[in-house]
């Protein structure tokens, strides 16, 4: 039996998986597996032996490798050896992490929160991927996909940093169980890593690259407009000096504001020709947030140049330094719109990422939702999965199987005992 896993005493069916035994209740694998429903109902007089409960167990199949749930003949002495005496064929000893998925799927059912890790946070997402296919096979994937997501957020920031690590995996996960709560959150990253990612993308359902290649794009012109609009910027702030002839502005003449222009102008233009803008692998996050924090060096050449005609008189060096931080507190807001984090990922918590995580991906723009009738999965008779995938809000991550009440009357697992 897997330790931690309720044993039910008034349970009428007992599942089998060679070590594990579970003492479950007809009512609740109904309501939450079609698969064990058929079966059960199928069933008759058969599968009952002198115990009085229905018996099954896990035998293996050639369509997947978690094996399928099958009639125990009662007359076979299972106990006995590794060999059925009479059916004469072999138990099949499975994997622990066999195991483990259906604990998982027998903890859904009775609404407790599945273990998606065996103590390596990194086999979360393989973890998930066998969850989802098994509940597949044995079409429970209403009860299934909703405590996955309730699980993953219980995760928090655990959860966010293994999006990071493989966001086109996690985003390809979300789109096969349409969840916006992955999906939304694995695009982010994808989006904002484009330039990185390079020929993993190819790998996407088209309709995913599509969306974000789309989103991509806009990124890039927004991106483009920002950067013309520093490369054309001068102060709100206009400073005479001394008189001005006919057609010249009255700020013409201030030689310290330009020279500080000048400079600015100079390390933006450097880090451009160096590709640390819109086309570098990090999409240019190192050139934006440095403009925001202004974490601007200046060059020995650009610190002469600037000052080769003041470098005598601190009053105009002064003037020329606060010129410079001017230009830089007034250039910060044009980045501003590209340094929101859209993400759940908290930057002050788990460290900066390499790339910006501003572009999002909304409700009303999930690939299932823009093209309803396309070849999303959903199983037909599933149709109650629609109502989780809407929306991410934090209200509606939660696994509560409300339809299904009537399946646990007279189940509690305060008449349990756990081994």
């Amino acid at each position: 039996m897997v330790s931690g896993f309720p044993f039910f005493e008034d349970g009428d069916v007992s599942i089998r998986i060679h070590q594990d035994v579970y003492q479950l209740h007809s009512s609740v694998l109904k309501a939450q597996s079609r698969h064990i429903r058929d079966l059960l109902e199928s069933l008759g007089p058969h599968g009952i032996g002198h115990f009085g409960y229905l018996q099954l167990e896990l035998v293996e199949t050639k369509s997947h490798g978690y094996g399928v749930l099958e009639i125990r003949d009662t007359d076979d002495s299972y106990d006995q050896g590794l060999i059925y005496y009479g059916q004469k064929r072999p138990i099949v000893s499975w994997s622990a992490d066999t195991r483990r998925h259906w604990s998982n799927i027998f903890k859904i059912f009775y609404k407790l929160s599945p273990q998606l890790h065996d103590g390596d946070i990194k086999n979360v997402l393989g973890h998930c991927w066998d969850l989802v296919s098994l509940a597949d096979s044995i079409r429970s994937t209403r009860v299934v996909f909703p405590a996955i997501e309730s699980a993953l957020h219980e995760l928090g920031q655990k959860f966010y940093a293994l999006v990071i690590e493989d966001a086109t995996n996690w985003i390809k996960l979300g789109t096969y169980m349409r969840s916006a709560f992955i999906f939304k959150e694995a695009a982010i990253h994808v989006i904002g890593n484009w330039n990185a990612l390079g020929n993993v993308l190819d790998y996407l359902p088209t309709a995913v690259h599509e969306l974000c290649e789309t989103k991509q794009a806009n990124l890039l012109r927004l991106k483009f407009d920002m950067e013309n609009r520093i490369l054309s910027y001068f102060p709100g702030e206009r400073v005479h000096c001394g008189s001005v002839g006919p057609g010249h502005r009255h700020y013409a003449k201030n030689v310290i504001l330009w020279q500080a222009i000048t400079s600015y102008m100079h390390w933006i233009k450097v880090q451009m020709a160096k590709n640390r803008c819109r086309f570098s692998p990090d999409g240019g996050a190192w050139f934006y947030r440095a403009i925001n924090a202004g974490n601007i060096t200046y060059s020995d050449t650009e610190e002469k140049a600037a000052s080769s005609a003041i470098q005598r008189d601190p009053d105009k060096i002064y003037m020329l330094n606060s010129y410079l931080v001017m230009v830089q507190e007034s250039v910060k807001g044009f980045v501003a719109d590209l340094l929101v984090n859209e993400s759940r990922y908290d930057p002050a918590v788990m460290g900066q990422l390499p790339y910006l995580t501003c572009c999002k991906v909304e409700d009303d723009e999930l690939p299932w939702m823009v093209w309803p009738d396309g070849d999303w999965y959903i199983d037909s008779e599933e149709e109650d999965l629609r109502s989780n995938c809407d929306s991410d809000d934090d209200d509606s991550i939660q696994y509560s199987g409300d339809d299904d009440d009537d399946a646990f009357n007279g189940v509690s697992l305060l008449s349990t005992r756990f081994l």
